[in-house]
């Protein structure tokens, strides 16, 4: 059986090509240095960004696959996902491990209770949750908490709600003030990319008055001649060419935070970004 994935017509746009192209090799090289420095990856925190990196490439696929099909708008959503993964991950690797990585797995079990707790209170869902101790999950949830506040006790305090005080566009902000000072190779502005693709994405994911507009949608002739409505097609080329570059700093990110030295093989990759950028986007 062909385990390869089933890409479509706009695949075989060059510009298109060319982005897809850099993601597979990102991801490649990625899971290269993986595969020869697995013994050295033991700590229970290495497996964390492994599994940051997981999310990635899959939702990277999901994307290209999407927008290979000519559904850019439901691919731009996912481009969208993967810059909030991007911009999470790379602020954990460059903040003060205090301030961001300490309180990002202190709220996991915080995270799981809330979630659960929220879906038994649902008397037709709570039927079929039988076998969650929530009793157990809430103590792991206390424990977690006394990590953002000491002697939290659960008559008169409140979880917290997020990991985090700090929106995603601060967080961006503060990954860009901290990498600009850091040993790390790429600079680029995640928070430039926050309010352009994101905000912008962010029509489509939560479908408001601009996500039917000719922004995103018009009447174009198909093959046979007939008016059919669908993406505009020059999303297609801007989808691919972010997401590109989400995986090659990601995947280079997380490779230096592990110790792995991959940076000529980065730096490579990351220049035929530019240069794709360059030719194929105004």
């Amino acid at each position: 059986m062909n385990e390869s994935p089933n890409f479509g017509p706009y695949s075989r746009w060059e510009s298109v090509g060319a982005f897809s192209t850099l993601s597979e090799t990102a991801f490649a090289t990625f899971d290269k240095f993986i595969n020869e420095n697995w013994a050295l990856l033991s700590r229970p925190i290495h497996h964390l960004f492994l599994r940051m990196a997981y999310q990635a490439k899959t939702t990277s696929l999901a994307t290209r696959l999407n927008n290979s099909w000519a559904m850019c708008l439901p691919a731009f959503a996912l481009t969208r996902v993967r810059l909030e993964q991007t911009i999470i991950c790379s602020y954990l690797i460059h903040e003060d491990g205090s301030i961001g990585l300490r309180r990002f797995v202190a709220f996991i079990p915080i995270g799981h209770y809330k979630a659960s707790r929220i879906a038994m209170e649902d008397s037709s869902l709570a039927t079929h949750l039988s076998h969650i101790d929530l009793h157990a999950m809430q103590n792991e949830a206390v424990k977690g908490q006394e990590e953002f506040r000491p002697g939290f006790s659960l008559e008169n305090d409140k979880f917290e709600r997020k990991w985090t005080n700090l929106d995603l566009r601060s967080l961006a902000k503060k990954r860009d003030d901290l990498v600009n000072v850091s040993s790390f190779a790429f600079k680029h502005s995640l928070e430039r990319e926050y309010v352009t693709i994101y905000t912008q994405a962010s029509s489509i994911v939560h479908s408001d008055c601009s996500s039917p507009s000719y922004s995103f949608l018009n009447i174009f002739a198909s093959p046979a001649g007939v008016p059919v409505l669908m993406a505009v097609p020059a999303w297609a080329t801007i989808v691919s060419a972010a997401t590109a570059h989400y995986d090659i700093l990601q995947c280079y990110e997380i490779l230096k935070w592990l110790g792995i030295a991959a940076g000529s093989e980065y730096d490579m990759q990351m220049n035929q970004w530019i240069a794709a950028r360059d030719q194929y986007i105004p």
